[in-house]
């Protein structure tokens, strides 16, 4: 059996693509109905846990819902987590001023300590460190 050589790190391509599908409702619904089919198929929902970046729990949920009320369920599955308090437009700008050099905004380097303090100044919203450095890093590796 050959076993393929990856060009970029196997984790980051991942998350990349958990990041896609989370990202986009319409590759979220087609994630939901391919993680219940697996589960119709024989996959078990623990197994599946562990690859897919939901829990168990969540899996059986899914499937539950699909059996019980029909696949349009699946359409509803909200985002994990908070919504971002960014619109689409505030993020394209800080995408743009990323992909910039930092000194043409006043700041050495772009980190979760600048774009905060970017964002803030920028539009006004009080955007933690830690919630800038996992925004950063989006924007970088997307």
């Amino acid at each position: 059996m050959r076993i393929h050589k990856y060009i970029h790190d196997p984790n980051t391509l991942l998350e990349q693509g958990k990041n896609i599908v989370t990202e986009n409702a319409d590759a979220k619904f087609i994630y939901c109905v391919s993680m219940v089919n697996l589960i119709l198929s024989g996959m078990s929902p623990k197994t599946l846990s562990e690859f897919c970046g939901y829990s168990e729990r969540t899996l059986q949920n899914w499937l539950k819902n699909v059996d019980e009320s029909g696949w349009e369920t699946l359409m509803s599955v909200k985002q994990n987590g908070r919504p971002c308090r960014l619109t689409d437009s505030q993020i394209s700008s800080l995408h743009d001023a990323v992909k910039s050099d930092p000194e043409d905004f006043g700041y050495h380097v772009w980190d979760g300590q600048t774009l905060s303090d970017y964002i803030y100044s920028e539009f006004g919203i009080d955007y933690g460190v830690r919630a800038s450095q996992y925004l950063l890093h989006r924007m970088v590796f997307h």
